[in-house]
């Protein structure tokens, strides 16, 4: 069951920016790993998906492209396997960006994080 999902910007002048966490105030990662998340996708400023293992912890992350320079990073158990979560992260981030104006998306993140934790369940019963 995936621990948490961070909503992180990048800014030229300030660097990272996380922009909101789900569920607030349990998701902790360290700047070291955000920028590992950030260097995975600093080259292609394509949209796309990435996936990497920290630790005891994997990531599935998706970049939003250059135009908006969003990062959703979805924080998994070991066990976990990345590729189970693409999809539906993919489909997630695409929400939120459909609804970063006024933060609308924050008050959107506990019943998107839900559709993540169903989403394996779901998709096996499919």
């Amino acid at each position: 069951m995936p621990d948490g999902l961070i909503v992180m910007k990048y800014d030229e002048r300030s660097g990272i920016d996380i922009k909101a966490t789900y569920p607030k105030g349990k998701v902790k990662t360290s700047d070291r790993t955000l920028m590992h998340i950030f260097n995975l996708h600093e080259f292609s400023n394509e949209p796309g998906i990435a996936s990497l293992t920290i630790e005891k912890t994997n990531f599935v992350t998706y970049y939003s492209g250059s135009e908006t320079d969003y990062f959703f990073i979805l924080i998994l158990n070991i066990l976990e396997n990345p590729e189970d979560y693409e999809e539906i992260l993919k489909e997630v981030s695409q929400n939120i960006l459909e609804n970063l104006e006024k933060n609308k998306f924050v008050k959107m993140l506990p019943l998107l994080f839900k559709r993540i934790l169903n989403y394996p369940k779901n998709k096996k019963n499919v």
